[in-house]
């Protein structure tokens, strides 16, 4: 997997928002199993917004445990956070079986967070879901 340099700028721009990543996240999800040459108008938002509170447990779950980043995730963070992000970003397209369009976005939020204040954030309780049979089924359309 490439990831280019320029969507790591993006990561890292600071003067992109959540508010950005939400719709990006929504556009990805729409987009992911659509064939090429589809174009929708649709409330990116409010998609990127339901699917990001849906797998946000999930995902807080895959990176995080007691509050702490885990081991695996706490030897990228010593890294270069370029290395943080691929690392972050190969595991998640790997784990989830997803494409960039809706890793990017989710690699994007919790580092807008910061990783370890993300992994400070509680979540109730619930079943873990499985992102991949979300969106390949389009379970929030």
């Amino acid at each position: 997997m490439i990831i280019a340099d320029s969507e790591i700028d993006k990561i890292l721009n600071i003067n992109l928002t959540e508010e950005y990543w939400i719709f990006q996240l929504g556009v990805g999800y729409i987009y992911e199993n659509s064939p090429s040459n589809a174009r929708f108008f649709l409330p990116y938002n409010e998609y990127g917004f339901k699917f990001w509170n849906l797998i946000n447990y999930e995902i807080h779950e895959f990176l995080c445990v007691d509050s702490k980043p885990k081991e695996w995730v706490k030897e990228l963070i010593e890294g270069d956070v370029r290395n943080l992000i691929v690392g972050i970003l190969s595991a998640i397209t790997a784990k989830y079986e997803i494409g960039l369009g809706i890793a990017i976005p989710i690699v994007a939020l919790v580092i807008k967070k910061d990783l370890k204040d993300y992994c400070c954030l509680n979540f109730p309780r619930r079943k873990v879901i499985d992102i991949k049979d979300v969106v390949k089924n389009n379970r929030i359309r």
